[in-house]
């Protein structure tokens, strides 16, 4: 490192998987920012049942699923709920310069929340569409409180800058769109947060565009390279062609009347992969309405040409749950969408479940498991298990428990996955490639792993606990 000061504090993320906020400090450049300001989802379920909300930032941090800044070189790092809905209400003056999103799954950005409104926050384009898609669907509330922040959005390609400080964002493979890993110019060296990502999906050219960017000679010697290491511990030869192939083997020996599919709402690889072979063999695939709303938006503001297909308004074999009057704007507006087309015979509702004879699948990530309960009980259905990685979903529901549920009712069950994380040897190669002066694994379980794969290596691999401080000079 070059003469300079430079402290990262790991307030989440470490020894644990999601939930990441790393607060960077650079004492040159006098900036304090966070990469990532998620929320661990499984530990934040384990402390509250479905629907129901912390009282105050205060049990949060109690909780340990928000950092305490009494405890932190920061000031008035969080707004105050119950006084922000009064219109003359303003957030004290911080002096946090800004908040990195990587992308937006709930374990690295939930925390947007509660964040004080004068605190930038710097995101994709795409990102934050997504959360702001998050925040439409559901009511308004301490945990759903996106109003008023300030968004600065950028796309790969730009650069920004924060008081010195230079931030490249490339964007990345993973299990959801608008990924993006960080490459950081401090005043003591470079910085690079990966971020989540895989090498084995559909788009992993763009995890190659973000290593030849990280390696590019007149970028230099990488001095920090903070990565994730879901999977360092285990790992699969899977990708997405294979989770397709699995599914065409499935249907081509098929004797169930139905299947039940359980994914992560906007993994759209997995989306595309039920939903082109369900069309290929002349079934239904059912949604639920809030889905149908994400994957218009991501029709509509496609990033990738990969999003074009399926297209909610023109696949007619896509048959959208309803229930009731629209209640919301978002309703309203997927409402429209179809019955400007013509294509309003796609809604169906809960009681007409039981009319369907045969041959379709159902999304039930967002509706209750007892939906086979509606179901013809002359039909004969099989569950197939294809989440991402639970901590990212919006709500945990337990594989297992479904299974057990599901196998109660006569069900059987299958297991089709590919992960949203690098494997072993992907991390391992990656790592090597960038070869950086010191590495610091974070969104993982078994950190130890970095310590034994590098022990012979230049590498110096440097594992913090949680609430501990980094400093480099």
């Amino acid at each position: 490192m070059k003469n300079s000061g430079l402290r990262f504090t790991f307030l989440g993320g470490v020894n644990e998987v999601g939930g990441n906020q790393i607060l960077l400090e650079d004492f040159t450049y006098n900036v304090k920012i966070f990469l990532d300001f998620g929320i661990n989802i499984k530990n934040f379920n384990e402390h509250f049942e479905r629907y129901e909300e912390p009282s105050s930032v205060k049990e949060l941090i109690k909780l340990g699923l928000l950092p305490n800044a009494e405890h932190l070189s920061i000031e008035n790092l969080y707004t105050n709920y119950e006084a922000s809905k009064s219109q003359e209400y303003i957030d004290l003056e911080t002096n946090v310069d800004g908040v990195l999103i990587t992308h937006p799954h709930k374990d690295h950005f939930y925390g947007l929340s509660f964040i004080n409104r004068n605190i930038p926050i710097y995101t994709g384009v795409f990102t934050k569409k997504i959360i702001s898609a998050y925040s439409k669907c559901s009511k308004v509330s301490i945990c759903n409180n996106y109003g008023g922040l300030e968004w600065n959005l950028f796309r790969t390609g730009d650069v920004l800058n924060i008081k010195g400080l230079k931030i490249i964002p490339v964007h990345v493979d993973h299990s959801i769109p608008a990924a993006y890993g960080f490459i950081i110019k401090t005043s003591g060296g470079i910085v690079v947060y990966t971020g989540d990502f895989r090498m084995h999906g559909p788009l992993s050219a763009m995890t190659q565009d973000f290593l030849k960017e990280i390696t590019n000679k007149d970028l230099g010697k990488i001095d920090i390279l903070i990565c994730e290491g879901t999977h360092i511990h285990r790992g699969a030869i899977e990708s997405e062609n294979n989770v397709e192939k699995n599914i065409e083997q499935l249907f081509l020996e098929n004797p169930y009347d139905f299947f039940l599919v359980k994914y992560g709402r906007l993994d759209w690889d997995r989306f595309r992969t039920f939903s082109l072979i369900a069309k290929k063999h002349g079934w239904k695939f059912i949604i639920t309405e809030k889905d149908a709303y994400f994957y218009y938006l991501m029709n509509k503001d496609k990033i990738y040409e990969s999003m074009k297909n399926p297209n909610i308004i023109d696949d007619d074999h896509i048959l959208i749950l309803s229930h009731g009057n629209a209640k919301y704007g978002w309703q309203e507006q997927i409402r429209q969408a179809l019955h400007k087309k013509k294509k309003g015979s796609r809604f169906i509702k809960y009681n007409e479940i039981k009319e369907l004879e045969r041959q379709f699948l159902f999304y039930i990530t967002s509706v209750p498991r007892d939906i086979i309960k509606k179901i013809n009980p002359n039909l004969k259905g099989a569950f197939i298990s294809s989440s991402i990685d639970p901590y990212t979903e919006e709500y945990i529901d337990n594989n297992r428990t479904l299974t057990r549920y599901f196998r109660q009712q006569g069900i059987p069950s299958y297991k089709v996955h590919a992960s949203g994380h690098a494997m072993p040897h992907h991390l391992i190669n990656f790592i090597n490639s960038v070869n950086p002066v010191y590495l610091i694994p974070v969104h993982t379980e078994h950190p130890l792993f970095f310590k034994t794969f590098f022990k012979n290596s230049e590498i110096e691999v440097l594992v913090p606990d949680k609430n501990d401080e980094i400093d480099l000079n």
